[in-house]
């Protein structure tokens, strides 16, 4: 079955979920509670349907596909504004696969740490799991094993936990803090999309002067400079997935996080300035989507931290450079056809 059509198949099956199981009355309530128990029954009912196998292999019990498949439900999680680590658990599930480790059926998440004991985690409050990057490798912590302390009011935390908590996993389960920012971008692209709709639908509906707020040639070009970050993002998050479990999968994750990072304060910040007093306030769901793109502008490197990686590669490989820019996609359609 074609790529397209896989991923045309899941995403109409993920959205029906989505909206039917996680309102923003539910997000609301995981967020207040900043418990794993809180969003177990939207979790429970994503993973009885099997979407979060898709990446595992069919010999392993999933269903074999390629990131660059699922991108549409990834989408959905960030469109909806899904409080779990659905994405993050996808990848995860399909690295423990590989490495002939049985994933635990709860929200698995990743994380990068400066050290051994300490790691900040991007979903700490409501992970089952994570898989943690060091310099020494890779290491599978139960959060049962460990002390979690929560950011404010956000879904985040700080994870502290004893050496002997971190299972050592294979040195084949690497580049896990790429995919984590990968599977970031992705989420962060849906959601910016949202905000885009809302913002649009907003200043289409409120009137000023006897028309409409998207009449005017100030909000206009607002919302041509936010449409444009957010057409920018989605592209990068798609050549992002293409470019998972290839040679260029660093490189074209790091692409991804760095651009939606850059977009995220712009779309954001964009958004409020069209909605006004309205845009803050608690019951207006605005907020869901930007206080997150915010957070999330961070998790696993800013856009910084990952400008840095693609100018490296850029020094480092200035032959493709000079030959076009789109030369770092080249092997991208050859090794994604190789590995189906």
């Amino acid at each position: 079955m074609e790529e397209n059509t896989m991923d045309d198949m899941l995403t109409d099956s993920v959205q029906t979920v989505l909206a039917q199981c996680c309102t923003p009355q539910v997000v609301r309530a995981v967020e207040a509670a900043q418990d794993r128990d809180a969003g177990r029954e939207l979790w429970d009912q994503l993973d009885a349907l099997g979407f979060l196998d898709a990446l595992v292999p069919e010999e392993k019990g999933g269903s074999g596909l390629r990131l660059a498949a699922t991108v549409g439900a990834l989408f959905a999680f960030g469109a909806h504004a899904l409080p779990l680590p659905a994405a993050h658990t996808m990848i995860a599930r399909e690295l423990l696969a590989r490495a002939d480790i049985e994933a635990p059926r709860g929200p698995i998440t990743f994380a990068n740490a400066s050290r051994h004991g300490t790691a900040f985690v991007p979903y700490g409050l409501v992970a089952e799991a994570v898989i943690v990057e060091t310099d020494d490798g890779a290491s599978f912590v139960s959060l049962d094993d460990a002390e979690v302390n929560g950011h404010g009011d956000s879904l985040d935390a700080t994870l502290t936990y004893p050496a002997r908590a971190a299972r050592a996993l294979p040195a084949t389960v690497r580049g896990v803090t790429e995919l984590g920012a990968l599977a970031t971008a992705v989420t962060m692209s849906g959601a910016m999309q949202r905000v885009f709709d809302m913002t649009l639908g907003y200043v289409n509906d409120r009137q000023q002067f006897g028309r409409s707020l998207g009449k005017f040639q100030a909000v206009q070009q607002q919302l041509s400079v936010m449409a444009e970050h957010v057409a920018a993002t989605r592209v990068a998050m798609q050549l992002g997935c293409k470019g998972h479990r290839t040679s260029v999968q660093r490189i074209a994750a790091a692409i991804a996080k760095a651009r939606a990072s850059r977009s995220a304060p712009h779309v954001a910040n964009g958004a409020h300035a069209l909605a006004g007093a309205m845009g803050i306030t608690a019951e207006f769901d605005l907020q869901l989507y930007t206080r997150r793109l915010h957070a999330q502008r961070l998790h696993y490197g800013s856009e910084a931290y990952w400008d840095d990686v693609v100018g490296t590669h850029v020094i480092d490989n200035w032959s493709h450079v000079a030959a076009g820019v789109i030369g770092i996609f080249d092997t991208l359609d050859e090794e994604a056809t190789a590995g189906e």
